[in-house]
């Protein structure tokens, strides 16, 4: 069978840094990983930050799509993409004592997402300045937003809570993301001239087609609001909670009373945050008045050890500590005493993330797979237990969820309470009177992926609300595609993308396969507070102090840099497969070869007996030995940068 080859163009080396390519808004994360290795932090923060708006939640809570893509991940194990993010957040970001100036141009390569691009659009002579209405304050409609001010249009987001963040306040648990940190990243993007209207529910309080009168844009990001029902026997009794209820409730500070034995029915990620926080619960500060002296010194104590890394990780401040004894005063551990997760799929299909998992567990949290919920029991009106049946399959064989259970296994698991994480329903009451927004089968709205455009004129959605439930910085892209629509509506013109790109011989120098820092180096855990102090709402990770950061990010490949073949120069004597440790080359003859069109042009004046080496990317880590042996020079080691800007046709 002959070799099928692809010739590098510039589609070609974008794909090779995997991670960027990965990333939904195309975040550089080698770039700041790199720089970080260098011991340059500020740039790695501001070139973090250049594609995300949200750079410093992204840091605890991303899924890290970069990370599953790293192609470090096929030697050992990924770099540590995300806490290494957080580690310069910590230094540089909204929540640091001296937070970086976004100004001037990041150091990085750029696309179209980041926000030096949108500049220079607004940068523009001759554009016209509109009034964007955006419904819902959560990732999508914030990052639309922040790049719609940026632009230097009239934004204003109407939200019907009394507070902003859509379910990164409601849904994420505080263990996960500080309320403090994310008050200051919505900040950051108000200041920039954003009017936030709260209280203000659109299809009760105001309706969307006196939105669509008044402003020139309306941008729907209102996300999923309502918890999925389970069609079972008991869902209605007492002490039965919508995953995304039970969060909500806690997230805001209301008692929730789950007994001492508390089952959540699902597998995904609100499955563990809902399981987690079981075991976590505040206590109103007379409870908290009424625990042994000798339990409060010790928690004060742990407090004190708290604040004492804090300082040696270098983000000690008035205001952090304060919060943290407020901590210590009003929240202990005292939640359920058992807590099982009860999950159709096997180990290998569960939705949420390893991590997740694994932390789950650690934490005492005991997960049972291949189980489905048959109906809920009850006593006098209230759940006593939960009646489960074996699992044989949960996808059919098109891959569509549909599962199938074995006869007569049917369980019972006592419980106090039930929580179901089993999914979200849009409210689209916000809809009404306006018939000509496309709705999905699903319930969902209607949206072009590209432009994120409704089928209403001046009517654009996107995040959870389009797609169903998805990871965060999914929802920060749609919200960054739509203002990009929004823009060229408003200007009347359509928008393209200009990319260019460029090859440079890379100022690194070839790292062979011996440099400890770089291949013996394996992925550290990120530091976490122990089991025993995990209290209340203390955030479980803690970072990694500087050293260990340093060693993280050494770890890179480095993928933009690229093995360029001069065919002017090669010999063919096969030097360069022979010393490559990792057989990603290889010495063919032409006829070996599917040859296309384009192929044949660059291969054409070798003739019928010439050769050619291919080289196996997804092999290759950069490290330079085939520059090195190379005899005629033919190899060298190059950088790629590349850049794309909008502009108007």
């Amino acid at each position: 069978m002959p070799y099928r080859v692809e010739l590098p163009d510039l589609a070609y080396y974008q794909r090779a840094i995997r991670c960027q390519a990965a990333c939904p808004v195309r975040t550089d994360a080698r770039s700041y990983v790199l720089a970080i290795a260098a011991g340059d932090d500020e740039r790695a923060y501001r070139i973090a930050r250049e594609a995300n708006p949200f750079a410093s939640i992204c840091g605890r809570i991303c899924a890290a799509p970069c990370e599953d893509a790293c192609r470090r991940g096929g030697v050992d194990d990924p770099i540590a993409i995300r806490p290494l993010k957080r580690f310069i957040t910590e230094r540089h970001g909204v929540e640091s004592l001296h937070p970086a100036q976004l100004t001037g141009p990041p150091g990085s390569s750029t696309t179209l997402f980041d926000r030096t691009a949108v500049i220079r659009l607004a940068a523009q002579p001759g554009r016209r300045r509109g009034r964007v209405a955006i419904i819902g304050s959560g990732p999508a409609g914030l990052a639309a937003a922040h790049d719609l001010a940026l632009l230097g249009h009239e934004v204003s987001v109407f939200e019907a809570s009394d507070e902003p963040g859509g379910m990164l306040r409601q849904g994420v648990p505080l263990y996960r993301l500080s309320r403090e940190l994310l008050d200051r990243e919505i900040q950051a993007i108000l200041d920039l001239g954003v009017d936030l209207r709260l209280n203000t529910s659109v299809g009760e309080d105001l309706s969307l087609a006196e939105l669509r009168r008044k402003f020139d844009a309306v941008f729907l990001g209102a996300g999923l609001r309502r918890g999925r029902d389970l069609q079972i026997e008991g869902a209605d009794l007492d002490g039965v909670f919508k995953a995304v209820d039970f969060l909500l409730n806690v997230n805001r500070g209301y008692r929730v009373d789950l007994g001492q034995r508390v089952v959540v029915v699902g597998g995904g990620n609100v499955a563990i945050d809902a399981a987690r926080t079981a075991l976590r619960a505040q206590l109103a500060q007379a409870d908290l008045d009424r625990l042994a002296t000798d339990d409060l010194r010790d928690l004060m104590t742990r407090t004190r050890d708290t604040m004492r890394e804090l300082a040696e990780a270098e983000i000690r401040d008035g205001e952090i500590m304060h919060s943290a004894f407020d901590v210590a005063r009003t929240a202990i551990r005292l939640g359920a005493a058992e807590v099982h997760m009860v999950a159709l799929e096997d180990w290998d299909e569960l939705p949420a993330s390893d991590l997740e998992i694994e932390e789950a567990q650690e934490e005492g949290i005991r997960i049972h797979v291949r189980l489905g919920p048959n109906r809920i029991l009850g006593r006098e009106g209230r759940a006593v237990g939960l009646e489960t049946i074996r699992v044989r399959s949960v996808f059919d064989e098109s891959g569509r969820f549909n599962p199938v259970f074995f006869p007569d296994t049917q369980a019972t698991m006592p419980c106090d309470s039930v929580i179901l994480a089993i999914g979200q329903n849009a409210d689209l009451g916000l809809l009404a009177g306006n018939p000509d927004i496309e709705v999905t089968p699903r319930g969902l709205i209607a949206a072009d992926p590209e432009t994120m455009a409704t089928s209403a004129s001046g009517v654009w959605a996107g995040g959870d609300l389009v797609y169903g439930p998805r990871i965060l910085i999914e929802a920060v892209r749609d919200g960054q595609k739509a203002a990009r629509s929004i823009e060229a509506h408003i200007q009347g013109k359509r928008l393209q993308v200009e990319r260019s790109a460029v090859l440079q011989s890379s100022a690194r120098p070839h790292r062979g396969i011996t440099a400890p820092e770089y291949l013996h180096q394996s992925r550290e855990s990120v530091p976490t507070t122990p089991l025993d102090r995990r209290i209340g709402i203390a955030e479980v990770e803690t970072g990694y102090p500087t050293e260990q950061a340093r060693r993280q990010a050494e770890r890179c490949l480095d993928c933009a840099v690229n093995t360029i073949f001069d065919s002017g120069k090669c010999i063919l004597c096969g030097a360069c497969v022979d010393v490559c440790p990792w057989n990603c080359l290889k010495l063919v003859r032409l006829s070996e070869i599917e040859i296309d069109e384009r192929v044949q042009q660059a291969v054409a004046p070798a003739g019928p007996a010439g050769g050619a080496i291919l080289k196996d990317e997804s092999l290759c880590t950069r490290c330079g030995l085939c520059a090195v042996r190379c005899p005629t020079g033919a190899i060298t080691m190059e950088q790629f940068q590349f850049q794309e800007q909008l502009a108007y046709e």
